[in-house]
């Protein structure tokens, strides 16, 4: 668990404290916690698209993608992803995509041979 301590620490760097957004810390680590796992669960489900990856660690080559999506979940949460912004009716549009193609496409999708039973951790 020392990696996801590490992780947090260094996510904290990129995602500042905002007493007016997360209210107080406990919810700030607790956001940024979730953030990590949803990152980890992504980057899992596009390396091994046919396996069961929910026992899997995320390989040490992708720490660094990890906190970069991160930050992309987390201005996906704002304003960041509006498209477009109307002022009377008050209405706008998101953009509906998540992750960014160029981040996605740095995961290197792992998939096997019928009745393979290698792993890559």
């Amino acid at each position: 668990m020392d990696s996801v301590k590490e992780q947090l620490k260094l996510l904290k760097e990129r995602i500042l404290y905002k007493e007016t957004v997360f209210g107080d810390i406990k919810t700030y680590e607790k956001t940024l916690t979730r953030l990590l796992e949803d990152a980890k669960y992504i980057a899992l489900s596009i390396r091994y698209p046919y396996e069961d990856f929910s026992d899997y660690e995320l390989p040490k080559k992708y720490y660094n993608w990890q906190l970069r999506c991160c930050e992309e979940l987390y201005k996906l949460i704002g304003s960041a992803n509006i498209k477009s912004y109307s002022e009377n009716g008050l209405s706008w549009t998101r953009d509906s995509s998540n992750l960014s193609y160029s981040l996605t496409n740095e995961i290197e999708s792992r998939v096997g041979y019928v009745g393979s039973e290698t792993n890559d951790k």
